[in-house]
């Protein structure tokens, strides 16, 4: 077998050759037809007699067809797809089947010339499926992203036209839940305002980016303006009114809110310190526990003036109301002061200590240091006798004397006779008489 491929391999090349130069010699001088195909999308025409139905369609399988023709040999490149024109005429609409004939026609002048006998078309018809026409009315959401300048905040957005018509076929248009427009408002300082493509979302929102060829709608982009507002933040003034019960004390304001976020113009801001929660919304009237009030903060703006949208809108409040205890203690009489005492005479006390009724929160009430307790007591004008005095102590704010014993104190003049002194004693008794009376 080797000796057989090998043997007389020059004259084997030759008459390859020569079969190759007869093969090109044929073609080139006999020309002979050959059959070619291209593929040519399908145009639909008379398409309003569809609309004018309210109805659209939507093709099933391929949009294209097989164009078949015969050219010579020499002239096939010269025939492409863009010389055929195929369409299908609406107006022929089986309703039955859905399929329409599909002619198509030879539109370049020299390929029609070099084409020979006609062409034939694969399939011959195609099929369309036909649906109900819907055209609904969607508001324009706008979509405010980015954020702005620190200190400013997005005001009103405002878009135009507010509306837009969204028509396709009933199934397509279902698809849409909303449709809107996504605005950038990056470090603006400043009212914006321009121009944005109109977006179709689904219910999950989702942008529906493949509806394009289906739908239709009567703007494709629509205008907005977006004002800028100026942020400042501002402290709650909390004014309480009224007074708690006999027993009972107001302790203080608890709030989940303490500062809010502001949006307005300038110069309305620029007034602004605090925003004050009123007493009448802050009554403690008669109270014997703690007051909570859900307070709406808007309501609570000057006219122009805005809560930020990031900002806490209501603020739960809390007037806490505790009650009092009462507790006894003693004062060592010889921490007491003598107001208005006389060099010239003598004091002497009947008790060592008086007692004490101090009212005040059960907490104040336990870290209270009774040996700190300091008191005075008024002996101006009073010469020699017995005397029950008024004792003042000095408290802390917080605490209140409830009763306290009086102070007897027993003052005598060194210098007097036995005569004198009985007399004073006697003077002195009845100014105690007098002054227990009047107790």
């Amino acid at each position: 077998m080797k000796e057989k491929l090998t043997n007389n391999l020059g004259l084997k090349f030759l008459s390859i050759t020569l079969a190759i130069f007869a093969w090109f010699m044929v073609v080139n001088v006999v020309n002979p037809l050959v059959v070619d195909s291209e593929e040519v999308p399908v145009e639909m025409i008379n398409e309003d007699i569809l609309s004018k139905a309210n109805l659209t369609y939507d093709m099933v399988g391929k949009k294209t067809v097989t164009v078949t023709y015969e050219v010579r040999t020499r002239d096939r490149y010269k025939v492409s797809a863009s010389d055929f024109y195929a369409y299908a005429d609406l107006a022929n609409l089986y309703d039955v089947t859905g399929s329409i004939p599909v002619t198509v026609e030879v539109i370049d002048r020299d390929a029609r010339s070099l084409i020979e006998g006609g062409v034939t078309v694969k399939p011959g018809v195609v099929r369309i499926q036909t649906e109900e026409l819907q055209r609904k009315k969607f508001e324009v959401v706008p979509h405010v992203n980015g954020k702005p300048e620190d200190g400013y905040a997005v005001g009103n957005v405002l878009v135009r036209p507010e509306y837009v018509y969204v028509t396709g076929a009933v199934s397509v248009v279902g698809q849409i839940s909303s449709v809107g427009v996504e605005i950038d408002t990056s470090g603006a300082d400043s009212d914006t305002s321009g121009s944005s493509r109109v977006i179709l979302y689904d219910a999950n929102g989702n942008e529906l980016d493949d509806l394009g060829n289906d739908i239709t709608l009567n703007r494709s982009e629509v205008e907005y303006q977006v004002s800028i507002l100026k942020v400042k933040e501002l402290s709650l003034d909390f004014q309480v009114s009224g007074e708690v019960a006999e027993g009972y004390r107001f302790t203080g304001v608890e709030s989940d809110v303490r500062t809010v976020s502001v949006e307005g113009m300038r110069s309305v801001l620029a007034s602004l310190g605090t925003i004050v929660v009123p007493g009448e919304l802050l009554n403690i009237e008669g109270a014997t526990s703690d007051v909570t009030v859900e307070v709406d903060l808007n309501e609570l703006l000057p006219d122009n003036i805005s809560m930020a949208a990031f900002s806490a809108q209501t603020a739960m409040i809390v007037l806490k109301v505790e009650p009092l205890a009462e507790q006894m203690v003693t004062l060592k009489v010889q921490k007491l002061e003598l107001v208005g005492a006389s060099q010239d005479y003598e004091y002497n006390f009947e008790e060592d200590e008086i007692a004490v009724w101090i009212r005040g929160l059960p907490e104040d009430l336990e870290r209270l240091d009774v040996g700190a307790l300091t008191g005075r007591a008024d002996v101006t004008g009073m010469g020699p006798g017995y005397y029950s005095v008024e004792v003042v102590i000095d408290l802390a704010d917080g605490f209140e004397i409830l009763e306290s014993d009086l102070l007897s104190v027993h003052i005598e003049d060194p210098n007097a006779g036995p005569g004198e002194s009985e007399e004073g004693e006697t003077e002195a008794e009845t100014e105690t008489e007098e002054t227990s009376a009047q107790g």
